[in-house]
């Protein structure tokens, strides 16, 4: 059995298609898909999606490439929507911070520690977006003491990076980031890192497969990732998948199949 930990299966190119894109994930034996938020337009969607399929669970967020259509109600919004979230509601998230996000960096950092602090009440694990922003992400969840963990997102950084955000209790995803030939620090990074600390993920419909740019990207290719992987790794493929499987339910409260 295999999860995608991270899609958005709210973006409009699914729309027309996700009855039969959840048939071919059962038929595939993809058997959970995680979907989080990037604005609050998108919590009532995602919301949506995961009470119409049993496989899918959702995360609630702010998203730092989305602060342009922020409120400050937004994080009370947020806060309440938690308070009363039923079990498909497994973190918060997506959030971050992005040195390419064209919201400056002040506004981000403070979103960000809001939204920490909301999980921290709620004892949620986070859906972590970090680019090029590391050592301050690092700083931050120390000083906010936040010790929910989660998962840092499309992980492409060093082995001691990644040993950084692995002792705050966090997961890395591993995406299609690895099927390129020429990402040699991630592949050497994801063949070395200890196999409790990996989650898959697409990031559908973004970072499409290598030979795939231009087209998008779907859950269902949670299996070629799965597959470059193995060669990656000195496990069995049934070690692998099984181990990666359980990855995903320590970290969010997922229901048994």
């Amino acid at each position: 059995m295999f999860t995608d930990s991270h899609c958005h299966l709210d973006f409009p190119c699914f729309s027309h298609e996700l009855d039969d894109l959840f048939e071919a994930l059962k038929s595939k034996e993809i058997t959970k898909v995680v979907i989080p938020a990037t604005q609050a337009s998108s919590w009532e969607p995602v919301q949506k999606i995961a009470s119409r399929y049993p496989s899918a669970f959702y995360a609630l967020g702010i998203h730092p490439h989305f602060l342009t259509s922020f409120k400050s109600q937004d994080l009370e919004t947020l806060n309440s929507l938690l308070k009363n979230r039923n079990n498909k509601c497994i973190a918060l998230g997506e959030i971050g911070l992005d040195k390419f996000a064209t919201t400056n960096l002040q506004q981000q950092e403070w979103v960000f520690i809001e939204q920490l602090k909301i999980a921290q009440q709620h004892q949620l694990p986070i859906i972590l977006h970090c680019v090029k922003m590391q050592g301050r992400v690092l700083t931050i969840l120390k000083q906010q003491k936040f010790n929910y963990g989660g998962v840092y997102h499309a992980f492409s950084g060093s082995i001691e990076i990644a040993n950084e955000f692995i002792k705050l209790g966090f997961k890395l995803g591993v995406g299609a980031v690895i099927t390129y030939p020429n990402s040699t620090k991630t592949r050497t990074t994801f063949s070395l890192l200890p196999l409790e600390s990996l989650l898959l993920e697409t990031d559908a419909p973004d970072m499409p497969l290598y030979q795939q740019q231009g087209k998008y990207n779907t859950p269902l290719n949670i299996l070629p990732i799965f597959e470059c992987l193995t060669t990656l790794r000195q496990e069995s493929k049934t070690q692998l998948a099984t181990q990666l499987y359980n990855n995903m339910h320590k970290i969010f409260a997922l229901s048994d199949d």
